[in-house]
């Protein structure tokens, strides 16, 4: 008996069950096609509608979910794959619209970039059904899918779906309905974003601006077109108080006839914490002004510096400047000055103190009107240019050249050489103190002191009356300490009075202005090579005479005097760049140095080494001392070969445009920079090492311990 009352029980739930499938089971195939398994994807294509009128437009989707670890290909599918492709098998009157991609992923394969999904990506698309359909009728809706899904190994693979729509009163699928609009909700969106693409010989920079409230420290842009970008190239963000900046390395479109525009996808974090996207059409030829940031940090190149925190940045690399040792020899000439006025009357001593900070003012206020117009003009330049041009080079060493023979008491100027510079600089009084402060400031562009880089960088980026209160505050934290210690009698009242000692200290001055000048020329050598040399010497050998010959009485020596003077101010002018001549950053025992170029940084990562660059001058006193200090020991030498690190050297001694622009992308306007670029890292982004190197910061940074 229970065996028939069990029986009976199983008849009436497979009855049950019938009775559903028949009722329901019409509806419900409508939605959906049949799941295929084409081997590493199971696909299926599914409708927000199981019923709708005729002539109306819904929404299907082809749903695919792949088998871990494999992955299909978006609408560019990067340096190597095929996109997924959906071939519409439709009724006459109905059309399929153009799929919606979903947000991609930067996949890497071994050395390659691609661009594709993993898990289970929707790729939504609208059907518009036939406007002549009837009430009733059924709607055969057909695709034959194609996708290539790769692993360690790509398999093409496809599958013929289809499933039918019934006409008549609109009816929804909750289920398929809320997953496609889920699809269609997380897909890149049009915005009121800008954006500009502009090529810089083997740099491509994308620039965008207006973007949406969200995290952008890991933004990525996916272009739609094959060929505009190098896929596996680093892409290096800035990300600025107006926008985002993407540099990477060009590919072949550049070199045929280029569109307008071109479009993509920039994704990000929105504000909810989520992956995003928008879409964006890039104008060729054209930059969005985005204010540049800073790559500091670890990966992701993020600026938060504010104006004020530039101001503050600024004025406190002001302070450290006074200590840097480009300045020195400057400086100690402002001490003598200090000795000399020690116990002089208060009024005096202040007075002298504005006109150092008069012309230390007014010369950064100069430096920067140049510098901005000349950036304006298009030129790459950043601070230190001058000393990028032999000729300033030229007339430095030799002004620093007299002024020492000077201070070594050789001549005394008042006698025929009253209005020479350098005589404006070694006599006390207010001429003295105002050019003191004029030629600090130029030979102090050779340094640049912590706090300064970023806020340098950001200055650049802005408009004109920003960058001019930066640059402000840097020249007041320059000048501040003297202008102080002019208020401090107490302090200065500690030095002994006026007398035999101040000869013997003012010619030991003289030795920091000769190996200044010393340290010009070798600046030279790098720059007009051999040629350049022997225009300086003659120079020097020349200004020599002159001061020779104004000491004679005669008319024949000063006459021979002025033309020998003259002769040492146009020795210089002559001076220009000599291609030829080789930089002695990449000359170095125990590194096998390379010079920088972002390929030679793409390369080195793919075969799996860490990347050290050295952005460094001939003129940078803060680079030399780094390398002596740091670079140049034997335990730093074995940590880069004991990491697989190789060495690279951005030499801007002379004019690079490449160099600046990189600079500029890292938010600097000038050298030393260091970058690390770790083989490990998913991120491409560089890690940007403090501008004082020591052994502590690179192992940390090379090895992560």
């Amino acid at each position: 008996m229970t065996y028939f009352i069990k029986a009976f029980k199983t008849l009436l739930v497979s009855i049950f069950i019938m009775g559903l499938s028949l009722g329901f089971g019409g509806a419900a195939q409508a939605t959906q096609s049949e799941a295929v398994d084409t081997g590493k994807v199971t696909a299926q294509l599914v409708s927000s509608h199981a019923r709708a009128r005729a002539g109306e437009t819904i929404w299907t989707a082809l749903r695919t979910e792949l088998d871990d670890g494999w992955h299909t290909y978006w609408r560019n599918p990067g340096d190597s794959g095929e996109e997924v492709q959906m071939r519409w098998t439709l009724p006459e009157g109905a059309s399929a619209g153009e799929i919606v991609w979903p947000l991609p992923d930067a996949i890497p394969t071994g050395p390659l970039i691609n661009y594709g999904f993993e898990g289970v990506p929707y790729f939504p698309v609208q059907i518009t059904l036939p406007a002549s359909a009837k009430d009733g009728d059924i709607i055969p809706i057909a695709a034959k899918v194609y996708y290539l899904v790769c692993k360690d190994v790509c398999i093409p693979e496809s599958g013929d779906l289809s499933m039918s729509i019934e006409i008549g009163e609109p009816q929804k699928t909750p289920r398929w309905d809320a997953l496609i609009t889920r699809a269609l909700g997380s897909a890149p969106k049009e915005s009121t974003a800008k954006a500009g693409i502009v090529k810089t010989g083997d740099i491509v920079e994308f620039t965008f601006s207006n973007l949406p409230k969200g995290d952008f420290s890991e933004a990525f842009f996916f272009p739609n077109d094959l060929g505009l970008i190098a896929p596996s190239a680093p892409q290096t963000l800035t990300l600025g108080s107006g926008g985002v900046s993407i540099t990477t390395a060009p590919e072949y479109l550049w070199d045929a006839e280029m569109e307008n525009s071109y479009s993509g996808t920039l994704r990000y974090i929105d504000s909810a914490g989520e992956p995003s996207g928008i879409i964006v059409n890039a104008a060729v030829g054209q930059a969005q002004p985005i204010g540049v940031g800073s790559s500091g940090g670890a990966s992701t190149g993020v600026s938060s510096l504010t104006l004020w925190g530039a101001i503050f940045g600024a004025f406190i690399g002001g302070l450290i400047l006074n200590l840097m040792p480009c300045v020195f020899p400057i400086i100690s000439m402002k001490a003598l000055s200090l000795a000399k006025s020690a116990h002089s009357e208060r009024a005096a001593m202040r007075r002298e103190g504005w006109l150092y900070t008069a012309g230390v003012l007014l010369t950064f206020l100069i430096l920067v009107a140049v510098l901005l117009a000349l950036k304006a003009a298009g030129s790459e330049i950043g601070w230190g240019f001058q000393l990028q041009s032999p000729i300033v080079v030229g007339i430095l060493a030799l002004l620093l050249f007299a002024i020492g023979l000077n201070l070594l008491g050789l001549f005394e100027f008042g006698t025929g050489l009253q209005n020479t510079g350098s005589d404006l600089v070694s006599k006390g009084g207010n001429s003295g103190a105002f050019f003191t402060g004029v030629l600090a400031v130029i030979v102090a562009t050779p340094c640049t002191a912590p706090f300064m880089a970023g806020a340098i960088g950001y200055a650049l980026s802005q408009p004109a009356l920003i960058a001019i209160a930066v640059f402000m505050a840097l020249a007041i934290g320059f000048a501040l300490p003297f202008l102080a210690l002019a208020y401090a009698p107490q302090l200065l009242a500690k030095l002994p009075k006026p007398g035999p000692w101040m000869v013997r200290f003012r010619e030991l001055l003289a030795f920091p202005m000769l190996a200044a000048s010393i340290w010009l020329i070798w600046v030279l050598s790098l720059q007009a090579g051999a040629d350049g040399i022997l225009r300086i010497l003659l120079a020097m050998l020349a200004l020599s005479f002159a001061i020779w010959g104004f000491k004679r009485t005669g008319a024949l020596a000063r006459g021979l005097a002025i033309l020998s003077l003259l002769a040492a101010l146009a020795l210089p002018l002559g001076l220009s760049i000599d291609t030829s001549a080789q930089g002695s950053a990449l000359a170095s025992k125990g590194y096998d140095k390379m010079a920088w170029s972002p390929e030679t940084v793409t390369e080195r990562l793919a075969a799996g080494q860490n990347v050290f660059v050295d952005f460094t001058a001939a003129w940078c006193v803060t680079c030399k001392v780094n390398e002596r200090a740091v670079l140049a020991r034997q335990d730093v030498k074995t940590l880069f070969k004991d990491s697989n690190t190789v060495f690279l050297v951005a030499d801007w001694t002379n004019k690079n445009d490449q160099i600046a622009q990189e600079l500029a992308r890292h938010g600097r306007s000038g050298v030393p920079l260091y970058l690390v670029y770790r083989a490990d890292n998913k991120d491409v982004n560089p890690q940007v090492l403090p501008q004082v190197l020591s052994e502590t910061v690179l192992r940390t940074a090379l090895l992560g311990n």
